[in-house]
């Protein structure tokens, strides 16, 4: 279905190939991971299928690419959009009517289906994708995550052979992404389609599909059966993270107490490790006593809605204390960006109040809360304009009156925490969306605001960048500051976090220790911790990790 061959490819202006003598072979019907570290040619091998490179994307292409026969090369993009649909990294780059029901029926309309057969393939991707009830909203008006599935509605709606699928989950809570993701793999089993999925996060994907293929510096560096690719190791000395279960299974190899194949979900975990597992009892959960701190936002029962809308927001109370990393959680469309832009004053609640640092922020500007409150955008896009990766940061250093010497510093640690040192002079909003994202990272926090807010930080970030991420807000954190992250990463949380504050359909759902919260949410609980509950005695609302998991086994 797909073929490339001795493929290389270099984007104008960049000197570094993106592409680089890349063969490979999908097949029809074949579901297919493609991963790797951020810049690595994910995005740019998709791109590849559907013809946006080189005919949208220009640069210097060697080698061939073939998809259902035809060279996609010789034939433009238009020629294969009835075999090849694509969702990009960012939902919001094919996103072009007002509502979701518009949006999704361009294709059919530009196919020439007839009018009855679009509303009904409409509405049965809709319900397929349990979104039914989005159908006439504006697309203004969805979260991001609610985008990324429309988006996603829009390109199964015309029934392609081929779907390529850049990120998918990246902004789907747990529940939405495994609904997608069987989804995906129904209608791969019902219509024989080819899936191509790139995705970080390797424990959402891993048991779906036939084939990994891992790419470093733009070429194949592995490529096999999920179970070879992770029993090797190869992702962890690529900076990708194993998932829980594998993880859990390659130490417990390295340790002499099994020699199994390796585990690709928690039920899969279960029946393997279930023997060595069984008998032995959970140790009780540890209690958790909060660190006295300065609460530095406090939220008073506020309700939101926009444009005279539903409630967002309904009667929601909390704190945020100063030396704690906490997690904002919920469903897609819960009210968790609505509630983080309160805290710098982009909006304003429509009853209760907000205080930052004892100040009402419905008496002061925005621009002064920017000062205490540093919030990083869920898109990246949204804070990239300069016209280099050290001009973007240094933007924002220049307007705090930082001297030259101090802004130079804070400059170089942002870039060495990111790993931006090769981007400097990069135009920000080339790079790939990892690295974008990362360089929105550092604009902010280089500024050191006493509260820093991160909506979504880890979505397009592999492990490694990941965990350098966290080990920096944790210590940034533990200086008197407070870190609030809004993500849907369970598994980061679960290591990382303080605390979690729960919303569920805008109200608080549930506040506390991340311990207390993760164990007690069906949607939101962790690998280990559904293992344990399912294999130890006592249940497992003390294991949350592959390490606590591991002194169990000890």
């Amino acid at each position: 279905m797909i073929e490339f061959r001795d493929l290389s490819f270099t984007y104008w202006g960049q000197e570094r190939p993106a592409l680089r003598d890349v063969t490979l072979r999908i097949d029809d019907g074949e579901f297919v991971l493609v991963a790797g570290t951020s810049g690595s040619g994910k995005s740019s091998l998709c791109r590849c299928v559907n013809g946006l490179i080189p005919h949208f994307h220009g640069g210097l292409l060697r080698g061939r690419v073939s998809v259902d026969g035809l060279d996609t090369v010789v034939h433009q993009p238009k020629d294969l959009a009835t075999r090849v649909g694509m969702v990009f990294q960012d939902p919001e780059n094919q996103l072009i009517a007002a509502d979701v029901e518009r949006d999704i029926a361009f294709g059919l309309e530009n196919q020439g289906c007839p009018v009855d057969d679009i509303h009904r393939r409409i509405g049965e991707v809709l319900e397929l994708l349990g979104i039914s009830r989005l159908r006439r909203s504006h697309l203004a008006t969805l979260s991001g995550g609610q985008k990324q599935l429309a988006a996603i509605a829009a390109a199964l709606v015309v029934r392609p052979r081929v779907l390529v699928l850049d990120e998918p989950t990246s902004e789907l809570d747990p529940v939405s992404a495994e609904a997608l993701l069987s989804a995906v793999a129904q209608l791969r089993r019902e219509l024989g389609i080819t899936v191509v999925l790139v995705e970080h996060r390797l424990e959402r994907v891993v048991k779906y599909v036939d084939r990994i293929v891992l790419l470093r510096d733009g070429s194949v560096a592995a490529d096999g059966t999920p179970e070879r690719v992770l029993g090797a190791g190869d992702t962890g000395g690529m900076g990708l993270g194993l998932p829980p279960a594998a993880r859990l299974a390659v130490e417990l190899r390295r340790r002499g107490l099994w020699q199994g194949s390796i585990p690709l979900s928690v039920d899969d975990a279960c029946r393997a490790f279930g023997p060595l597992l069984r008998g032995r009892r959970a140790p009780a959960a540890p209690v958790q006593v909060a660190r006295p701190g300065d609460t530095l936002v406090a939220v008073e029962g506020i309700s939101f809605g926009y444009d005279g809308g539903s409630p967002v927001l309904k009667d929601v109370t909390h704190a945020v204390p100063a030396g704690r990393l906490l997690a904002v959680m919920g469903r897609n469309g819960s009210g968790k960006t609505t509630l983080v832009k309160h805290y710098n004053g982009l909006l304003r609640p429509q009853q209760g109040r907000v205080l930052v640092g004892g100040v009402d922020t419905a008496k002061t500007s925005v621009a002064a809360l920017a000062r205490s409150v540093g919030l990083v955008f869920q898109n990246p896009n949204d804070h990239l304009f300069a016209e280099t990766v050290d001009d973007e940061i240094l933007f924002t250093l220049r307007h705090l009156g930082l001297g030259v010497d101090e802004s130079r510093r804070r400059l170089g640690e942002a870039l060495a925490l990111f790993g931006l040192e090769r981007y400097r002079e990069h135009y920000p909003r080339s790079l790939s969306g990892g690295e974008r994202q990362r360089v929105a990272l550092a604009s902010v926090v280089a500024a050191r605001p006493r509260v820093l807010v991160l909506d979504e930080p880890t979505r397009g970030l592999e492990h490694d960048r990941k965990d350098a991420l966290m080990g920096f807000l944790r210590r940034y954190a533990a200086e008197e500051n407070a870190v609030v992250l809004v993500t849907h990463d369970v598994e980061t949380v679960a290591e990382h976090a303080d605390c979690v504050l729960l919303l569920d359909g805008g109200h608080v759902a549930g506040d506390g220790t991340t311990r207390d919260v993760l164990a007690r949410s069906e949607s939101f609980r962790p690998d280990m911790c559904r293992l344990a509950a399912a294999c130890l005695d006592g249940g497992g609302d003390a294991i949350l990790t592959v390490e606590e998991m591991l002194e169990v086994l000890d």
